[in-house]
C-alpha cells in the first residue's frame, strides 16, 4: 500500500475504539487458553476443558467492560498527556519562530489589531446601547409602556399613548394587575442647583421626575440614606426631597455622609438630600445617565409656570412596570392597552372625542421588554451601528484574506521543512496542528492588541454621536466576543495555508532541493489560490468603497440640500421666559423688546420670532376647515401650523410665492391672518390661488394673506407637510418658550456671544441658549455623519490591505519566475514586455474583483438604502471614482514588482536555472 506522497506505510498503529476492543479481547482469549491447556494437560478433553477454563474465569462480559473501561482511561489519559506535550512544544516552537521572523510577525499583529480592534470597538457600543440590559434585579421582569425613544418628550393638546398625562398613569397604576408595580417618569427640563450659599453659579445636573414607586419597582435601594417612600405621592408639595446619583454625590459633595439630610436649593426651592444610589445604577435612560431623581409631586413646586399633574391635555410621562409573578408580557399587553385606552376615551373632551377613539383604534399602544430600559440614542442609532459592524466584517474579512496570503508565502518557504517532517514520519494532522497553533497565538497577541485599540476606538465612536454618555468598559460579553473573534479570525487566515503547506509529494519535494517544493505544489496556476485571495479582496474592497461613495455624496446632499431659509446666515435663540414669571401681555411685551434688542445687535440683519424654532424637535399640528375645500379623509384637513412674530420669513430668508409677510398690524386687535406653504396651497386649492380664501381651526377663522415656498423645518429627509403659519401676536395665550430667529450678515457663529448680551440685558432671569442654525442641522444628521465618517475610514483601510495583498501576491510572484524573465531577456524581450506582462497580471486580478464585487456593492446598497439622501442605487459618479482609487492604487501596487521583473538579466537567470 502505498500513500499519496508516494512513501510505503510500513507500520500500522491501532487506534480508537475497536484497536481497544480487538485488544481486551485478545488479551481475554490467551488467559482462557492457557487454562483450558493446563487443564488438557490434567486429563480433561479440550471442549470439557475450555468449558471449565470459562466456568473458572467468571462473568466474562463484566470482566471484559471492567478491562475496557480501564483500557478507555488510561488512553484518555495518555492521549491527553501527550496532547499538552505537542501543544508546549508547538507554543514554545510558535514563539521561537515568531521572534526569529520579528517583521512579519509585527506585520501581522498591525494587521489583526486594526481588524479585531475595529470590530470589538463597534460591538462595545452595539453592547452598551442595544444589547446591554440596565443594572437591576431581574431585569427581564420590566416592561415599558409608551415610546421608548420619547425621554424628552412633552405635548400639549389631545392626548396621546405614546406618552401620556399624569392623570392617565394614575389610572393605570390604580386599575393594573398584571403588574406587581407601575413608575411614572418624566422630563424636568433645566434645573438651577446651588449646593452652597457662597456658590455664585449654579450646577445644571440631569434630573427627572419620578413617581414615588421608582426605585421600589426597580428594587434599587439607597446605597447612603434611603429612597422615596409612599407619603411622597400624596399631595402635591408636600414632598421636598431629593435623591442623588452615586457620581453626581462623589463629584459635587466628595462622597460625604453628612451631605444625607443637607438641604439643596434648586430652582430656588430649598430641597433635602436623602439619599444615594448604587454606584453602577444610572437611571433607566441608556445613553443618557441621570444625576439626580426629583418627587414626581414636587413638578408643579419647582415649575409654578408649567404645571402638569393635574392637567390632561398635557403628554409628558413614560411608564415602566414589573410583571407579577405567573404573569406574560402579552398578557400585560392585553390588560394595559384596555386600561390606558378606557383612560383616554372616558376622559377625553367633546372636541377630541372622535379623534381621540381614532387614534387608539389606529395607534395601538406600545408595550415592550424594559430589561434594556428606554433610549433615544438606541432609536437613533441602532441601524447606524449594525452598518457600521456589518463594514468592518468586511475589513476583517479582507484582513483573513491578506493574512492568509502572508501565511501562504510563508508556508511556500518552509515547502522543505514541511516535507523531511513528513519523510521522518509526522503525520499531516501534526503538522496542521502546529501551524494552525502559531495562528492562534498571533490572532490572540493580535485580538490583545484590538482590545487596546478597541478602548480607544469605542470612546471616538462615542463622540461621534455627540451626546450619548455610554458605559463602554470591556465586561465579559465583549471580551467573549474578541475571544471568539480572534479564534474564527485564526482559523480563516490560518486553516488553508496550513492544510496547503502539509499537501506536498514527499519524493518530489525531497529532489527538489527546496527550490522545487513551489513547484510541486498543487494550484499554483495562472489562478491559484494566493491569487484567488487577491480577487477576494478586491471584491470586498469595491463592496466598501462604493458604499463609502454614495454614503459620502448623501451626506454631502445633506448639507447642501436646500432648506427653504438662508441656512448658514441664521442664528436661533431659545428664550424660557416662562420660568420666570412671564405670562400674557407680560409675555408678548417681553417678546417684543427681545426681538427689539436682536434687530439693534451688530452684525444682525433682521430678526423675528416663532413658537417651535428651526430644527428643535418641537412640532405642533391641528385639523382645519378649509374655504372651498372637502374632506375626504381625517387627514385631509390635518395641518402642521406654528405661531410666528412679523416680518417673520423676510428674517429667516423665506421666499414668498404670493401674498405678504405678517406685520406689526398682525396683532391681537386685528384681523385674524394666516400664511400657507406651497404644499398646503397646492393641496388645498389646486386649481386657484389660496390668497383671500378662509380657513378655520379651534373656532377662529383666519384669512390667508400669503404662501411660502416649503420650508424644512424639523427634517432634511422629510417630504414637506402641509403647513399654516399663524401670527405669534394673535395666540390666546403666548408661548412661555419661544425662539428667537437672527439672520445675521457675517458668520452666525461669531453673534452668539453678542446676541446673548443683548437680550439679557431685558431681564438676567431669563433662560437663553444661541446656536446657530448649520449646528442644529448637524445635529439632526449626525447619525448620517457617524456612518459616513466611520465607513471612510473603513474604506480606506481596507483599499490599503488590497493593495497591499495584490503587492506581496505580485512580488512573490515575480521572484518565484526570475529564471523566466531572465530567459525572455536573454530571448529578445524588452523590459517594457516584461513590465507590462506583470502589470497585466495585476490589473487582471482587480478586473476579476471588479466583476465579482460590483453586483454584491450594488445588492448591499439596498439594504441601507434608507440611509442615502438624494443618491440613486446606481450612482455613477460614487462608482466611478470607486473604480478609479482603487485601479490607481491597484497600479501602484503592480508597478513595483514590474519594474523589479523588467530589472532581471539574463545572467540572473543563468544562475538561478
Amino acid at each position: 500500500m502505498t500513500d499519496r506522497g508516494g512513501w510505503p506505510r510500513v507500520f500500522r498503529i491501532g487506534v480508537g475504539a475497536r484497536h481497544l476492543e480487538r485488544d481486551v479481547d485478545q488479551e481475554l482469549e490467551f488467559h482462557i487458553a492457557m487454562r483450558a491447556q493446563k487443564l488438557e494437560a490434567a486429563g480433561f478433553a479440550p471442549d470439557a476443558a475450555r468449558v471449565r477454563a470459562l466456568e473458572r474465569f467468571g462473568d466474562m462480559s463484566a470482566i471484559r467492560s471492567n478491562c475496557l473501561d480501564i483500557d478507555y482511561q488510561r488512553e484518555r489519559a495518555m492521549r491527553r498527556t501527550n496532547y499538552l506535550s505537542n501543544l508546549k512544544q508547538d507554543i514554545a516552537y510558535a514563539l521561537r519562530s515568531m521572534r526569529q521572523n520579528a517583521g512579519f510577525t509585527a506585520v501581522v499583529l498591525l494587521t489583526l489589531a486594526l481588524g479585531i480592534g475595529a470590530n470589538t470597538s463597534t460591538f462595545t457600543l452595539i453592547d452598551a446601547l442595544v444589547l446591554r440590559t440596565i443594572p437591576v434585579p431581574h431585569p427581564e421582569q420590566l416592561v415599558t409602556i409608551g415610546n421608548q425613544a420619547r425621554t424628552g418628550g412633552l405635548s400639549e393638546g389631545s392626548a396621546r399613548n405614546d406618552i401620556v398625562s399624569f392623570p392617565v398613569y394614575a389610572d393605570m397604576r390604580d386599575q393594573l394587575h398584571t403588574l406587581s408595580g407601575i413608575y411614572a417618569t418624566g422630563r424636568t427640563n433645566r434645573l438651577d442647583l446651588l449646593a452652597e450659599s457662597q456658590q455664585k453659579e449654579p450646577d445644571h445636573p440631569r434630573g427627572r421626575f419620578v413617581s414615588a414607586n421608582y426605585f421600589k419597582v426597580l428594587q434599587i435601594p439607597a446605597v447612603v440614606g434611603r429612597t422615596f417612600s409612599p407619603d411622597e405621592e400624596r399631595v402635591p408639595g408636600a414632598a421636598p426631597v431629593v435623591v442623588l446619583s452615586n457620581a453626581y454625590w462623589i463629584k459635587r459633595f466628595a462622597g460625604e455622609r453628612s451631605a444625607i439630610g443637607r438641604s439643596v436649593l434648586i430652582n430656588g426651592v430649598p430641597l433635602t438630600i436623602i439619599g444615594v444610589t448604587p454606584p453602577k445604577f444610572t437611571g433607566d435612560i441608556v445613553g443618557q445617565p441621570i444625576e439626580l431623581w426629583l418627587p414626581m409631586m414636587e413638578q408643579e413646586t419647582l415649575m409654578p409656570n408649567a404645571p402638569t399633574l393635574s392637567d390632561r391635555s398635557i403628554s409628558w410621562i413614560l411608564m415602566m412596570g414589573r410583571l407579577a409573578p405567573g404573569v406574560t408580557l402579552a398578557q400585560a399587553h392585553s390588560e394595559i392597552t384596555a386600561v390606558e385606552n378606557r383612560s383616554l376615551i372616558d376622559h377625553a373632551s367633546p372636541a377630541d372625542h372622535l379623534s381621540v377613539v381614532k387614534d387608539v383604534r389606529e395607534k395601538p399602544v406600545e408595550v415592550a421588554s424594559g430589561a434594556r430600559g428606554f433610549s433615544y440614542y438606541r432609536h437613533s442609532f441602532a441601524a447606524p451601528l449594525y452598518i457600521l459592524m456589518s463594514a468592518v466584517a468586511v475589513v476583517l474579512l479582507i484582513v483573513c484574506a491578506n493574512l492568509a496570503n502572508l501565511m501562504l508565502a510563508r508556508a511556500s518557504a518552509r515547502g522543505r521543512e514541511m516535507s523531511v517532517r513528513m519523510a521522518l514520519g509526522a503525520s499531516r494532522l501534526r503538522l496542521v496542528q502546529q501551524l494552525l497553533t502559531e495562528s492562534v497565538i498571533l490572532a490572540a497577541a493580535g485580538g490583545a492588541l484590538g482590545v487596546l485599540l478597541a478602548i480607544w476606538g469605542s470612546s471616538a465612536l462615542i463622540a461621534l454621536t455627540e451626546g450619548a454618555q455610554l458605559d463602554t468598559r470591556l465586561d465579559g460579553r465583549v471580551l467573549a466576543f474578541t475571544a471568539a473573534l480572534s479564534l474564527a479570525t485564526a482559523i480563516l487566515f490560518g486553516l488553508v495555508p496550513a492544510l496547503r503547506a502539509t499537501r506536498v509529494e514527499l519524493a518530489t519535494a525531497i529532489r527538489a532541493q527546496g527550490r522545487g517544493v513551489a513547484s510541486a505544489e498543487r494550484g499554483t496556476g495562472k489562478f491559484g489560490l494566493g491569487k484567488m485571495l487577491v480577487v477576494a479582496q478586491v471584491a470586498l474592497s469595491v463592496l466598501l468603497l462604493v458604499g463609502t461613495g454614495m454614503l459620502v455624496r448623501s451626506m454631502q446632499r445633506l448639507q447642501s440640500t436646500d432648506i427653504g431659509v438662508a441656512r448658514d446666515k441664521l442664528v436661533l435663540v431659545d428664550v424660557d421666559a416662562q420660568r420666570a414669571g412671564y405670562k400674557g401681555a407680560r409675555l408678548n411685551a417681553l417678546a417684543r423688546d427681545l426681538i427689539s434688542r436682536a434687530s439693534q445687535t451688530p452684525g444682525v440683519v433682521a430678526a423675528s420670532s416663532s413658537e417651535n424654532g428651526l430644527f428643535s424637535g418641537t412640532e405642533s399640528a391641528t385639523n382645519v376647515q378649509v374655504e372651498g375645500f372637502t374632506s375626504h379623509s381625517d387627514n385631509d384637513s390635518s395641518i402642521a401650523y406654528d405661531d410666528v412674530g412679523s416680518g417673520y420669513f423676510n428674517a429667516i430668508g423665506a421666499h414668498l410665492l404670493q401674498g405678504r409677510d405678517f406685520e406689526e398690524r398682525d396683532n391681537e386687535s386685528g384681523a385674524k391672518v394666516a400664511v400657507l406653504n406651497e404644499t398646503a396651497a397646492r393641496f388645498f386649492f389646486p386649481r386657484g390661488s389660496a390668497i383671500g380664501s378662509h380657513l378655520s381651526t379651534d373656532s377662529s377663522t383666519f384669512e390667508i394673506v400669503g404662501v411660502v415656498a416649503d420650508i424644512e423645518e424639523q427634517s432634511l429627509r422629510a417630504d414637506p407637510l402641509r403647513r399654516a403659519y399663524f401670527p405669534m401676536a394673535q395666540m390666546r395665550q403666548p408661548p412661555g418658550r419661544f425662539s428667537i430667529e437672527v439672520r445675521a450678515s457675517g458668520d452666525p457663529a461669531r453673534l452668539g456671544e453678542s446676541l446673548r448680551r443683548s437680550l439679557s440685558a431685558a431681564d438676567p432671569s431669563i433662560s437663553l441658549k444661541a446656536q446657530p442654525l448649520s449646528e442644529l442641522i448637524g445635529e439632526s444628521i449626525v447619525q448620517d455623519r457617524l456612518v459616513s465618517r466611520v465607513v471612510s475610514v473603513f474604506g480606506t483601510l481596507a483599499l490599503a490591505l488590497a493593495a497591499l495583498g495584490l503587492y506581496g501576491v505580485m512580488t512573490y510572484a515575480t521572484t518565484r519566475r526570475t529564471s523566466e524573465f531572465g530567459l525572455r531577456m536573454a530571448l529578445g524581450a524588452e523590459p517594457r514586455d516584461v513590465m507590462r506582462l506583470v502589470l497585466g497580471e495585476a490589473m487582471l486580478l482587480v478586473v476579476g474583483g471588479v466583476m465579482v464585487g460590483m453586483p454584491a456593492a450594488l445588492g448591499a446598497m439596498r439594504l441601507v438604502q434608507h440611509q442615502l439622501y438624494q443618491v440613486g442605487l446606481l450612482d455613477w459618479p460614487s462608482i466611478l471614482t470607486a473604480l478609479l482609487v482603487l485601479g490607481g492604487s491597484a497600479a501602484l501596487a503592480g508597478y513595483l514588482p514590474a519594474r523589479r521583473a523588467a530589472r532581471v538579466g539574463p545572467l540572473v537567470a543563468l544562475h538561478d536555472a
